[in-house]
């Protein structure tokens, strides 16, 4: 599949604010689980839309479990990035923030929204090698450093 990126930002339309929130995802050998987008073939985490009147740990949580089947418990807040970009179906730019926070699994088995097509549990330097985005590994090397802080490897 070949990996897109996102359309740069339009001066001609207008810019709204979106706040997602998602999860790193380690499991209890110290591997992280990724998705990939369908059509896109780029690796992510799973990550959606903040709700109104929903905690970011909220959000992340239903968010994980609508993605990628996965039940969690969120943990500590690692990372926060910010990007902007051209929504094609909405017709106007994002200016979107994402939270993310630690997460571990307490049930659920792998089930995919029909918008990504495989998932993989990958150990930290592989899935390192695996994102598609910097965005992203710099979100995962910053999960790293929490967990190692917190005494996991």
């Amino acid at each position: 599949m070949a990996r897109t990126t996102r359309p740069a930002p339009r001066k001609d339309r207008e810019t709204i604010s979106v706040l997602s929130a998602g999860g790193v995802i380690f499991d209890d050998r110290g591997r992280v689980f990724l998705l990939r987008r369908i059509g896109e073939g780029t690796w992510c985490f799973p990550k959606g839309h903040v709700e109104a009147g929903e905690s970011l740990q909220a959000a992340a949580t239903r968010e994980i479990k609508e993605e990628c089947g996965l039940d969690v418990e969120v943990g500590r807040r690692v990372a926060e990035v910010r990007y902007a970009f051209f929504a094609r179906h909405e017709g106007v730019n994002n200016d979107k923030r994402v939270v993310y926070f630690l997460a571990s699994p307490i049930g659920g088995v792998p089930k995919l929204e029909d918008r990504f097509d495989a998932w993989r549990w990958a150990p930290p330097d592989r899935a390192l090698s695996m994102l598609s985005y910097q965005n992203d590994r710099t979100v995962l090397r910053a999960a790293i450093k929490v967990r190692r802080a917190t005494g996991r490897k």
